[in-house]
């Protein structure tokens, strides 16, 4: 049990951070040894627990003064001032602290992800570029891999719809050609499409050679998803 309750303390802060940094697309899905993931929980835990005993020491100090305003104990809750992880550590057996800390862990996780992600990453990420541009070194982008590169940036581009044809490159003949109707979000280990092919794109791109304006290739699998613009054709003649 007290394993269970330093798991949660301790770690389970840490793992949020890290699940909403996934989330807003920071952090790619990949697979950590217990070493890295230690480190990881760690480091996230810190910030994510600081703003938590800091709001919670605060409000214990304003509930003990209404408390004492009303000439009410507030020994019966069993509550105290963090001021050290061994405070930490010993209110972890109380189940009224425990939901307190789980639920305050939750939003300053979220506020921790948050900031990293709106403010903080573009910053640390400029400060990287500039060190790899003096090490004539390519810039990192911004998006942590290509599939989110390729799929996920489609608000700037105001497309309707993605009409995309896919095919293997050992295997251009068949091809399956449509608008994709969902796929795999960021934090997906498997990269997916739906594709509805019952409008008859394949037909249609056959005869009006619609342009290709961009591929994503995947070098593993021979996989090809070529972006199809509606709007640019060539129009071929089938004999």
């Amino acid at each position: 049990m007290e394993q269970f309750m330093s798991l949660i303390i301790f770690s389970l802060p840490g793992l949020i951070t890290y699940f909403w940094l996934q989330m807003f697309g920071i952090n790619p899905v990949v697979k950590h040894t217990t070493t890295e993931m230690v480190g990881l929980t760690a480091l996230l835990w810190a910030p994510t627990t600081l703003f938590t005993v800091l709001v919670y020491d605060g409000l214990f100090l304003l509930l003990n003064l209404i408390f004492r305003a009303l000439k009410v104990n507030l020994s019966f809750l069993n509550l105290d001032l963090i001021l050290s992880l061994k405070d930490l550590t010993y209110l972890s057996n109380n189940l009224l602290f425990l939901f307190y800390y789980l639920i305050l862990s939750l939003i300053f996780s979220f506020t921790v992800a948050y900031i990293w992600s709106k403010y903080l990453y573009i910053r640390v990420l400029e400060i990287i570029n500039k060190v790899r541009i003096q090490r004539k070194i390519i810039k990192l982008s911004e998006d942590p891999t290509v599939w989110e590169s390729f799929f996920y940036r489609l608000e700037e581009q105001k497309e309707a719809q993605l009409i995309v044809e896919i095919y293997k490159i050992d295997n251009p003949v068949e091809k399956i050609c449509g608008p994709v109707i969902r796929m795999s979000r960021p934090f997906e280990t498997e990269k997916s499409l739906i594709i509805d092919t019952s409008k008859g794109w394949d037909i249609a791109h056959a005869f009006y050679n619609y342009e290709i304006t961009r591929s994503y290739v995947d070098t593993k699998s021979g996989l090809i998803i070529n972006e199809l613009n509606p709007k640019k054709t060539s129009l071929k003649i089938i004999t």
